[in-house]
């Protein structure tokens, strides 16, 4: 039977990590592994539940990279689900009800829950929010706090070579529009997102959203791909869920 790999990407966050690990393992059955990458932590900083380590911290986009290296490695996982550390999640068979999602139509390469943030700004990313709706929903591009990918996207994009990670979630939305591939969010399936929880809890990555940005910005710039990315930031962000 094929099954989800299951990724959580921890830098010297145990007090975010070790409970999103404990509230996903008592449902890892026979459809999903779940497994900690640690990224560079420091000494003492790792998570107990940690299976694979990176000697250096990779930032984000290295993390996501590796993760998904570690899917093409094994023929036995036909997606993988890689998840920020910073989260709260109580949509209890949450892999289950994805996995049925994403595996429901040849053409839906990712799927991700709905964002709620807990404080009064929400994600930038309109689309992330929750619209209640009762099916499917179907958006330009994607956050990449929790996703669960195909491999068959994982195989066709490899790695978005981004150290910060914020150069993927609009490369995704390229691939999959491109390709005729189409990016769902499930509405019934809710995560808390704790803004920044990695970075607030590490001084010494005080300057990694201005770092990520620089990157971002060059990285499209060098792609020929700024008045694309416009474009594209420009539905994204202002995203309006209208229901048949």
């Amino acid at each position: 039977m094929k099954k989800s790999l299951v990724i959580i990407i921890h830098h010297n966050t145990v007090q975010y990590t070790d409970p999103l690990y404990e509230m996903l393992k008592p449902y890892e059955r026979e459809d999903y592994d779940l497994i900690v990458l640690d990224n560079g932590s420091d000494e003492g900083k790792s998570s107990k539940y940690t299976s694979v380590r990176s000697d250096e911290n990779t930032g984000y986009g290295g993390g996501l990279d590796l993760s998904m290296r570690l899917l093409l490695e094994d023929p036995s996982y036909d997606s993988v689900a890689v998840l920020n550390s910073d989260l709260i999640l109580h949509g209890y068979n949450c892999i289950r009800k994805l996995r049925e999602q994403l595996f429901s139509r040849d053409d839906l390469m990712i799927v991700s829950p709905c964002v709620i943030q807990p404080t009064s700004n929400q994600c930038f990313w309109k689309a992330m929010h929750c619209w209640n709706a009762k099916e499917i929903r179907f958006i330009p591009a994607v956050d990449f706090q929790f996703v669960l990918m195909k491999r068959e996207f994982v195989e066709k994009v490899k790695s978005f070579g981004s150290k910060y990670g914020w150069v993927q979630d609009m490369i995704a939305g390229f691939v999959c529009e491109d390709n005729g591939w189409k990016i769902g969010i499930c509405d019934w399936i809710p995560i808390v997102h704790l803004e920044n929880g990695t970075v607030r809890a590490n001084p010494h990555l005080s300057d990694y959203n201005q770092k990520a940005q620089i990157e971002m910005t060059e990285y499209f710039r060098s792609k020929g791909l700024e008045e694309r990315v416009k474009k594209l930031r420009n539905v994204y962000g202002n995203y309006k869920y209208e229901p048949n």
